[in-house]
């Protein structure tokens, strides 16, 4: 049975992205969210609405369930 992975918080999906090696930094601009994955020779950006970062959590949590990539359901999900 699949975990319910649409009851994520704030707080928590800020958790994982920073799990997932994403720097979660709050701008540019008042009511945005900014995640940061740096590499070796680069650096991706994404700007997004906090209300969104629950549900693009969910949805890694999901395809990460789907593929095997996690094998148990995340605490407090």
């Amino acid at each position: 049975m699949e975990p319910d992975f649409e009851m994520l918080s704030f707080e928590k999906a800020v958790e994982l992205f920073k799990e997932w090696g994403f720097l979660v930094e709050q701008g540019p601009r008042h009511g945005e969210v900014t995640l940061i994955l740096e590499g070796p020779d680069h650096r991706s950006y994404h700007v997004c609405d906090p209300e969104k970062l629950p549900e693009m959590a969910a949805v890694v949590l999901r395809v990460r369930w789907c593929t095997g990539a996690m094998l148990a359901p995340v605490s407090d999900v």
